[in-house]
């Protein structure tokens, strides 16, 4: 036996209670039974040695032969090649004796069958064997103690593959029983075993050296589960997010089937329509990037009616000749294109709805059929399950967009929405009318900023007016040409109208002159050019002012374009930064935040203790931020010319501040989905808000906002005296001009009073890398 540390037990290999065993069954009333145990004791009886038993492997090998027919009632040859079994020594690794598929996998293992079997009950030398000890425990002194746990072993195959066993022991031919130095076990002593289970001084104290012997023989059974270990890694890795568990999970599906270039993909079925998944780790095999299909042109008639009527599995074990057959579509065709040979495609219905289809596809003919599907019956469940988890996370995420996009909660005041939904949810738990009352925060300061496009009205109304004069133009010279071949007078009807329109166009551009135009060709040109092409008049350019025309609105769209791809580049620029500057912003102090795409970029921040979760908001607070303020416009200003050449339409950009010094109330209007100012008193600054950007200097027809420069509104001397102090120190910076002027505005209504400063942006100003505090203006002053 192998030279393990026997501790305190002296083993025996023997045939003892095998020859009991089989003693019993000579009484049986079964006269096979009967049979059996007579061969077996009259081997046993001519060979006494194996029933007394010894300790010497070798002299037990020397009863080789005698053994293999003892043995071969426990291992019937016509169940060798399908059982995995063998008879080992006691307290060894060693078998004496094994079926002939345990042979066939021992010899073709690449690992150490043996040293597997050792770690199957000791991770080491030192490390201590309990199952003896359990035997003794439980068996002799009666004693309930757990000891058991999963015991499995894996085996590398002759190809590198990793198979999985689980190990039963059959202890019925074995016992063990104490020598004349064995300690009795109390229920005290059996206490302190159990509280040090892994310390070996304690256990040997208690079993020392000798004091047991182990004798007889047991038989270890192994069965093949590793189909069941890939399912629980493969159920393993669908519960963990992120691309690398998608790779996983390939790799699980391809063990599962034995395929290791097994190809895996899915793709959203949504209503008629065939898209990507959600995920873009997902592989896609069956459609190709930019093809929008949908159920019904997607492949033949009968994968239509199974795939996304019925919701059936479709096989195509052969995917050449399903493409010769079905005389090609777009899922052979695709399928034919990556050299794939068979494929499966699987619907997955959730609640009813078809929603995804799931691919499998290999590089071989036959490798996938209806045979080895089966074994989708035991993961498509967990499929199901993941599946469902990824609509719901993806829905969230939906969810969540929109929420951010379109009804954002500031995550400076997404404390208080928790805070009241809680009370909400508790209150309902508790069985009470819950209420979801108002979000109200008291005694805020408001900042308001906004940079918008100069005169952007009249640069839309240019674009407008092109667009129009180039759409008359061409139709005119279409009309002509088709005067020149048909000579219609209808034809030279509409000329006229055309010249008439060009002239009011260019006289006097207004709105209801392009209602006019739009009308016009709405009833007149495009109903005649569409019928021109529909009738096969050989006139190219018909055609082409027709395919000209944007699909939208049917009219078109150059200018305009240009105009509406500047201001969208433009918002998307001023937004972007505005966002990464607010970032550092809330690290002064926590403060609501948002901001209004228009014609440029709005943004309202309050600030003040209520708004606070944690912290102590203090005055110094609010000079920062309005320090703040002033930087990131000039900033954001300077930003935008230097890249302002890039954009179809060079348009010019003013900036404006609003500074109000009395506290306000802000209220979460719930029907509305933001917050809004609260009282009759608060109303006169949003009020003053609305007007300023097309306020004039006092007395003048100026406007107040120009381009490059930065206007400051306040209605105060103390924030006058202040916003100087900025001023001085962002010309300090070189951020602003060395000329800032103090204006009086014209009043507005229901406001008077308002003045303002105003001073020239540097579109050259080099950005502090910092953020500046009113302890940087405190030492530059």
């Amino acid at each position: 036996m192998e030279d393990f540390n026997p501790g305190p037990f002296k083993p025996i290999i023997s045939f003892r209670y095998l020859k009991e065993y089989f003693e019993e069954l000579l009484v049986s009333s079964n006269a096979m039974e009967r049979f059996q145990a007579e061969q077996v004791i009259a081997i046993l009886e001519q060979h006494p040695t194996l029933v007394t038993g010894t300790s010497s492997a070798e002299e037990f090998n020397q009863y080789q032969d005698e053994i293999g027919q003892v043995m071969s009632f426990l291992f019937p040859a016509v169940l060798g090649s399908n059982e995995i079994k063998a008879a080992v020594f006691p307290y060894s690794n060693q078998f004496f004796y094994a079926s002939q598929r345990f042979k066939d996998i021992n010899s073709h293992t690449t690992s150490d069958t043996g040293e597997a079997l050792r770690k199957l009950y000791k991770e080491s030398e030192e490390a201590l064997n309990i199952m003896p000890y359990a035997i003794i425990l439980n068996k002799h002194y009666g004693y309930n103690v757990d000891f058991g746990r999963p015991k499995q072993i894996t085996l590398e195959d002759e190809e590198g593959n990793a198979r999985v066993y689980r190990v039963t022991y059959n202890a019925d031919f074995i016992d063990i029983y104490p020598n004349d130095n064995a300690i009795e076990i109390t229920e005290d002593i059996l206490d302190e075993l159990l509280a040090n289970a892994h310390d070996t001084s304690v256990w040997y104290r208690y079993f020392p050296k000798n004091s047991w012997t182990v004798e007889g023989f047991g038989v270890i059974s192994m069965i093949d589960v590793t189909l069941d270990h890939e399912i629980e890694a493969f159920k393993t890795h669908l519960i963990q997010p992120g691309k690398e568990s998608y790779q996983d999970i390939v790799e699980d599906i391809r063990k599962i089937f034995g395929i290791p270039d097994l190809e895996v993909g899915s793709y959203k079925v949504d209503g008629n329509k065939l898209l990507p998944p959600f995920d873009k780790g997902f592989g896609v095999l069956t459609l190709k990037r930019g093809d929008k299909l949908t159920c019904s042109n997607y492949a033949c008639k009968y994968i239509y009616q199974r795939l996304f009527v019925e919701h059936q599995a479709v096989i195509i074990p052969n995917i050449e000749r399903y493409h010769k057959e079905s005389k090609g579509n777009k899922l052979s065709n695709t399928l034919v294109d990556k050299e794939l040979k068979s494929a499966v495609l699987l619907p997955i219905v959730i609640d009813g709805e078809l929603q995804f289809i799931i691919e499998l596809a290999t590089y071989r003919a036959n490798q996938l059929n209806a045979i080895n599907m089966v074994k989708l019956d035991s993961i498509m469940p967990f499929i199901l399950s993941y599946v469902k988890r990824t609509i719901t996370e993806y829905e969230n995420e939906v969810s969540a967009v929109i929420q951010n996009e379109c009804t954002s909660i500031h995550p400076s005041v997404q404390w208080r929405f928790v805070e009241e939904a809680n009370a909400y949810i508790q209150n309902k738990t508790l069985g009470e009318s819950p209420t979801f009352h108002e979000i109200v925060f008291e005694n805020v300061y408001p900042l308001y900023g906004q940079i918008d496009v100069v005169g952007s009205s009249e640069a839309r109304n240019r674009a407008i007016k092109q667009d129009l004069l180039l759409a008359l133009q061409q139709s005119r010279q279409i009309l002509k040409e088709l005067i020149t071949s048909q000579n219609m007078p209808f034809y030279e009807q509409l000329v006229y109208q055309i010249d008439r329109h060009v002239f009011e166009l260019e006289a006097d551009f207004h709105s209801n002159t392009e209602q006019e135009i739009h009308l016009f060709f709405d009833q007149h040109i495009l109903p005649l050019f569409e019928h021109l092409v529909n009738s096969g008049t050989q006139i190219n350019s018909v055609k082409a002012f027709l395919e000209s025309l944007d699909d939208d609105t049917q009219s078109l769209y150059v200018a305009r374009k240009d105009y509406d791809h500047s201001i969208n580049l433009i918002n998307k620029k001023l937004s972007a930064f505005l966002d990464d500057q607010q970032e550092r912003a809330q690290a002064i102090f926590p403060h609501y935040f948002e901001k209004f795409k228009t014609d440029g970029i709005e943004h309202n921040m309050y600030v003040g203790q209520s708004i606070a979760e944690h912290g102590n908001y203090h005055e110094s607070v609010l000079y920062n931020l309005r320090l703040w303020q002033l930087q990131v416009m000039c900033e954001m200003e300077a930003m935008y010319y230097e890249q302002h050449h890039k954009f179809p339409v060079q348009l010019d950009v003013a900036s404006l501040i609003l500074v109000y010094d009395v506290p306000l109330t802000i209220r979460y209007r719930i029907d509305e989905k933001h917050f809004d100012v609260d009282g009759a008193y608060n109303v006169r600054y949003e009020m003053i808000k609305k007007r300023i950007d097309k306020a004039h200097i006092k007395g003048t027809n100026e406007r107040l906002t120009q381009a490059h420069k930065l206007c400051v509104v306040y209605s105060s001397n103390e924030v006058e005296q202040e916003y100087l102090n900025y001023f001085e120190f962002l010309q300090s910076k070189n951020y602003i001009g060395n000329s800032i002027e103090i204006l009086e505005l014209e009043e507005l209504q229901g406001a008077s009073g308002i003045k303002a400063l105003r001073a020239e942006i540097n579109p050259n100003l080099k950005k502090m890398d910092a953020l500046v505090s009113i302890t940087d203006l405190e030492v530059s002053l």
